[in-house]
């Protein structure tokens, strides 16, 4: 007795790679037009994605685009080596290098268009600090724990006295990316800023 066929699925097979190139698309987009010109239809144009997939999987441009930022954006991983410079460094080097990408560059778009648009894109923001803010408190708590700063140092002055300067020069220096000089640069900021923050002994 031979077997029935199996029934067929209904419906279109799952595009693989949809989530991609969604996003990929984003990012192109918003570098391209900014918040005003950004809309689910002119990323499904970019990713050649049909109205209907997009909408099913993200119900605004603003799930879209906290979606593609967390997944792209230029947020430190998890850093711990053991000492309170080294983790700066290593910190100031990761951002250094993000700021540099696409992503990089959108994020920064993303925080200049919040200016403008705050109640439509304060998920945004704090979708781009939240990653920077958890690795700079983690670092000041377990310096603070191995009295290499003192108690009451802020998190948030010491994350922006690494990630406003490199910021900074990410966006200003007229040189040729190197990572030697990346690498010095860092160095030369955390320096400033460890000396900054600890007190002068007695």
């Amino acid at each position: 007795m031979t077997e029935a066929p199996a029934p067929r699925r209904r419906g279109r097979p799952r595009d693989a790679d949809l989530e991609d190139r969604v996003f990929d698309a984003v990012l192109e987009v918003y570098s391209e037009t900014s918040w005003r010109g950004f809309t689910l239809d002119a990323v499904g144009r970019r990713a050649r994605v049909g109205r209907a997939a997009l909408y099913r999987r993200w119900s605004s441009k603003d799930d879209l685009l906290v979606q593609a930022l967390e997944a792209r954006s230029p947020l430190p991983v998890p850093i711990d080596t053991g000492a309170l410079r080294s983790d700066l460094v290593e910190l100031a080097r990761q951002l250094l290098r993000g700021y540099r990408t696409t992503p990089g560059l959108v994020s920064l778009r993303v925080a200049l268009d919040a200016r403008a648009n705050p109640e439509l894109l304060a998920r945004l923001i704090h979708t781009l600090n939240r990653s920077r803010v958890l690795a700079a408190r983690t670092i000041v708590h377990r310096a603070v724990e191995r009295g290499e700063l003192p108690a009451d140092t802020s998190a948030t002055l010491l994350l922006e006295m690494v990630t406003g300067t490199v910021l900074s020069h990410a966006l200003f220096a007229l040189a040729t990316p190197d990572q030697n000089v990346d690498d010095d640069y860092a160095e030369l900021v955390v320096d400033a800023t460890i000396r900054a923050l600890r007190r002068p002994e007695s």
